[in-house]
């Protein structure tokens, strides 16, 4: 009786063992057996005026994973670089600009990394300018709302208010030294926030797609085909690409263009790209694009670039400790050797690249 009992005993165990060999079995293989699919999603609710589109191939749930970076990313950063809504609990843009000049305001590390790298993005070329929000905020207003261009005496005191120097700070606490400094981060936050998002997608396992986020374009890694990458800018007159630019490796494209934000008043186009020297909207070129490593950096350059002319461009990244390259579409018209042509347009590149840039068909 007892040997029976020792039998059934050893019976059962041998099933439940073999029960869980082949769960275990069964939850590798299909791990394993995953459906790798091509993904897109374009998120139009994450902040900063624009779709956020993540194209990928992974599996359903590493997707799923991969677009919940993404909104996070986004969305905490719309909010952090807000400069027209104060948020609970958060010190943003639009704390610092109405308290900053009364007393120090303590800013979170995200920010503070952004503003420094603005900062210094400023000192290696003034004609990019964060300091310059109080001269933004009468175009912003003009373009939005009278179509109506500021006038001149409101354009020269804003341009008294310009002064990277004015800008303080301290550990993570920031002040300002004239009450009416304003900052603007418009032209490096999105690339800035670009930048952390690949790196998250890169952290969590992510190495091929790309961020599209309205002109910020950040390829993950090189095409799992090990084709190139091909990627379009923009006419400036039209929604289709004018040109394309081919490359392998992972890198990041910022476009800067007349045609993204605009009012028109007496038959002049006024972007809302404004020269700090000048306090009007720059007319240098049509649009630039700007390829290299860090995403905030291109947006940043890109602003810069556009508010200079081809050859100064052209100059000043010679000057640069990095590799950065950029293509230029400037009207037809322009006084300027061009290395492609259309009927409208002349389209100029950084010699590195000539070879990498086409027409499109």
């Amino acid at each position: 009786m007892q040997k029976n009992k020792s039998i059934l005993s050893w019976l059962v165990i041998s099933v439940c063992f073999l029960i869980f060999i082949s769960s275990v079995i069964f939850f590798v293989q299909n791990k394993g057996n995953e459906t790798t699919e091509n993904l897109n999603v374009t998120l139009t609710d994450i902040g900063f005026d624009t779709p956020i589109t993540l194209n990928c191939s992974c599996s359903q749930a590493d997707f799923a994973k991969y677009t919940k970076i993404i909104r996070k990313t986004f969305k905490e950063n719309n909010k952090r670089f807000d400069q027209y809504h104060a948020y609970k609990n958060m010190n943003n843009l639009y704390t610092l600009n109405h308290e900053a000049y009364n007393h120090p305001i303590q800013m979170d590390e995200t920010f503070i990394d952004c503003l420094k790298l603005a900062m210094q993005m400023q000192s290696e070329n003034s004609q990019f300018d964060i300091s310059q929000g109080a001269l933004l905020n009468l175009w912003h207003e003009a373009r939005e709302n009278t179509q109506i261009p500021p006038s001149d005496d409101k354009i020269q005191e804003a341009l008294n208010h310009i002064d990277l120097d004015k800008i303080q700070i301290s550990g993570h606490e920031v002040s300002y030294l004239d009450p009416k400094l304003s900052i603007d981060l418009g032209a490096i936050a999105k690339g800035y926030t670009a930048q952390l998002a690949k790196e998250a997608l890169n952290k969590a396992g992510l190495t091929n797609g790309y961020i599209n986020a309205g002109g910020n374009v950040v390829l993950l890694g090189e095409k799992e085909d090990g084709t190139n990458w091909k990627i379009g800018i923009q006419s400036p007159d039209a929604s289709d690409a004018l040109v394309q630019y081919s490359t392998k490796k992972a890198t990041c494209l910022v476009t800067s263009g007349d045609y993204q934000r605009y009012f028109t008043y007496k038959n002049k186009k006024y972007s809302h790209i404004i020269d700090p020297k000048t306090g009007y909207p720059a007319n240098y070129v049509r649009s630039v694009t700007v390829i290299t490593k860090d995403s905030g950096k291109a947006d940043a350059l890109s602003t810069t670039l556009f508010c200079m002319s081809v050859e100064d461009g052209k100059k000043y990244l010679s000057t640069l400790d990095y590799d950065v390259q950029a293509i230029w579409i400037v009207d037809k018209d322009s006084d300027v050797s061009s290395d492609l042509e259309t009927k409208d347009y002349k389209i100029i590149t950084t010699d590195k690249i000539k070879n990498r840039v086409t027409l499109v068909d």
